[in-house]
Formats: structure tokens, C-alpha cells, sequence
């Protein structure tokens, strides 16, 4: 799996620390995105239409 994240979201903070109790960290690949509500990463539009982080990416797709 891959993680788009945000080091500054809440809600990255959140899933971050979901992953670390479950032990399921080591199995998701972390992808730092630099966003802005008035500029959004093109690079998370395909996975996330509306360009928000966190967006997790399942392996099947």
C-alpha cells in the first residue's frame, strides 16, 4: 500500500498512529505530498479527486 501524506494533517497524524498499533507500517510505503487547498499536488488527483491527504493506495488498486 502507499500513503500520501502531509507531515502538518491531523488526520495523517491519525492514520499514522492507527498503522503503528496495528504493525501494519512496514507494509505501507509513505509518499510526502506539499498541497494547498488552492494549489493541489497533480501527482494525487488520480488517486484522490479531490486532492486531500491522506489518501491510501491498496496494492489491488
Amino acid at each position: 500500500m502507499k500513503l500520501s501524506y502531509s507531515p502538518t494533517s491531523p488526520y495523517v497524524r491519525k492514520v499514522m498512529v492507527l498503522l503503528h498499533e496495528t504493525g501494519q507500517i512496514e507494509d505501507v510505503t509513505l509518499e510526502n505530498i506539499s498541497t494547498t487547498p488552492l494549489a493541489p499536488d497533480a501527482a494525487l488527483l488520480p488517486n484522490n479527486p479531490l486532492a486531500k491527504v491522506p489518501a491510501l493506495v491498496r496494492d489491488e488498486g
